[in-house]
């Protein structure tokens, strides 16, 4: 049963990813040639926002999923229900305070925000991408928690997927008929809505047994703010960039960023999906068996490792061709940026070296005793960042990102194999060392002696040979990283045969 829900989230989640990652290729380049790059840097940024006021439920959100772990592995459907009915009281106090957010931010962004676009329009775009997610939060935020605690995260992707297959072809259909950017964010709202249906008839029909009016146990939730702390270091490192670049650069900009995230964020909301569709199971058998639980973490981590340095060792290499390709015809400043290309690769690899250890910490429940550590990430991150803009542009935004990474992704590593798994960080840095290694030589070798052979003219010439290459790359990663670690990958073939 385990192996059948570990699957369909993968699945689900790696699928759902690919369609908003076509899709997401599609609509900027249709908003950038059809309303130009102010636009596309004004839906940016104020998704990033979005990001922000969703702190509100960061912190509630990763303290449930934790307790959830333990009741959920021994079936404790009391616990479950307490645990879930102080989750929601907290939902619903902050759900006002969210409401008020996004009224004060459609009203002051265009104040305080230099740009040509009118008032009413920002307030209008700005308004219905945040209404709907007040409506989700309000509602169904707590069963996002229990599906994802329950290995149930393919239902949550699976609903996402549908919403933006729908919102990306109704907003594809609006931009061929003419219609303005608000009409346009208002087919967004109306399709949120109907998530909140959907997620109600599924809660409905698979936890008949739910009951979130019994007595409460906030207890049970009681690291909240503590998660909250780490959840804001980590908003702060992955979204701060733009939030800086629209304040201190113009849209355009903040235009370039978004292109360039555009490619990471789609790579790196691929992984997080597969990331999230193994953690619960880590989560369970921490709260079964420790020994057990060991194997898994070091099985783990060797090899989702692994598979976020094939995939930005496929992006160093591709992502000029393909931004070469995807910013043909744009007239505004230059897009196409080897530096940047390196900088965001940098910044993700550092990201992706410390994911396992993260998830360690939030497993574990090491909150509190960690905050102070997320604090100065944040004060690192903010001060260079702020420092960087005014000399180096957007070069020293990303700068000031990876300096800040640089210290956490360390301290992560030593913290959770010292202080929680009791053993020396040398197996976490063989990791790393021996992949950064192979990605230099990959990249170099690709560089001269495969890329210039390639045709890479058109999409289909780059898709197919990016194809092929990624079997070469993957082979080359799995097969070395597994003969360097063979307890390891003896452990994953028996989970992959056993019956």
């Amino acid at each position: 049963m385990k192996r059948r829900q570990v699957f369909s989230n993968i699945l689900s989640g790696f699928l759902g990813q690919v369609i908003t990652l076509l899709l997401g290729i599609i609509l900027p380049r249709l908003f950038i040639m059809t309303f130009g790059s102010e636009i596309n840097g004004l839906l940016s940024s104020v998704n990033q926002v979005y990001v922000y006021i969703g702190l509100l439920e960061a912190g509630v959100g990763t303290a449930t999923l934790q307790a959830l772990y333990k009741p959920i592995a021994s079936q404790e459907k009391d616990s479950i229900n307490s645990i879930l009915s102080a989750t929601k009281m907290y939902y619903y106090k902050t759900g006002f305070f969210y409401g008020l957010a996004v009224l004060l931010f459609a009203i002051l962004y265009p104040i305080f925000v230099s740009n040509e676009i009118g008032f009413t329009t920002i307030f209008l775009v700005i308004l219905f991408s945040g209404l709907g997610n007040v409506i989700i939060y309000f509602f169904h935020g707590k069963y996002k928690i229990l599906l994802n605690a329950d290995g149930r995260g393919y239902i949550v992707t699976n609903i996402a997927t549908i919403s933006t297959i729908i919102t990306s072809i109704l907003k594809i259909i609006l931009i061929f008929k003419g219609f303005d950017v608000v009409a346009i964010q208002f087919s967004f709202f109306i399709v949120t809505l109907l998530q909140v249906v959907f997620f109600q008839v599924y809660i409905n029909k698979r936890y008949q047994w739910l009951d979130l009016n019994v007595e409460p146990n906030f207890q049970a939730i009681s690291q909240k703010n503590s998660v909250l702390i780490h959840q804001l270091s980590y908003l702060i490192f992955s979204n701060t960039d733009i939030i800086i670049l629209t304040l201190f650069c113009d849209l355009r900009i903040v235009s370039i960023y978004t292109i360039y995230n555009l490619v990471f964020s789609s790579i790196s909301n691929i992984l997080a999906s597969i990331n999230g569709s193994i953690v619960y199971v880590l989560g369970q058998e921490y709260a079964k068996n420790l020994k057990n639980f060991m194997k898994y973490v070091n099985c783990y981590e060797l090899y989702y490792t692994v598979l976020n340095f094939i995939c930005y060792t496929m992006a160093l290499i591709f992502a000029i061709p393909f931004l070469k390709l995807y910013t043909n015809g744009f007239n505004d400043p230059q897009y196409v940026d080897v530096i940047l290309v390196i900088l965001f690769v940098a910044l993700n690899v550092l990201v992706a070296s410390r994911t396992a250890m993260s998830n360690i910490i939030n497993i574990t429940g090491h909150f509190k005793e960690t905050q102070n550590r997320a604090i100065f990430e944040s004060v690192i991150n903010l001060t260079v960042s702020l420092i960087g803009v005014h000399f180096f542009g957007i070069y020293g935004v990303l700068l000031g990102t990876i300096i800040a990474l640089l210290y956490r992704t360390n301290d992560i590593i030593l913290y959770s194999n010292h202080k929680i798994l009791n053993r020396s960080a040398f197996h976490t840095y063989k990791i790393i060392i021996v992949n950064v290694a192979l990605m230099i030589l990959i990249y170099v070798g690709f560089q001269n002696m495969v890329l210039p052979f390639l045709l890479l003219d058109t999409y289909t010439e780059l898709f197919a040979s990016a194809a092929l290459c990624a079997i070469i790359i993957g082979l080359i990663y799995i097969v070395i990283n597994s003969l360097l670690d063979r307890d390891s990958f003896r452990f994953v073939l028996s989970l992959v045969v056993k019956k």
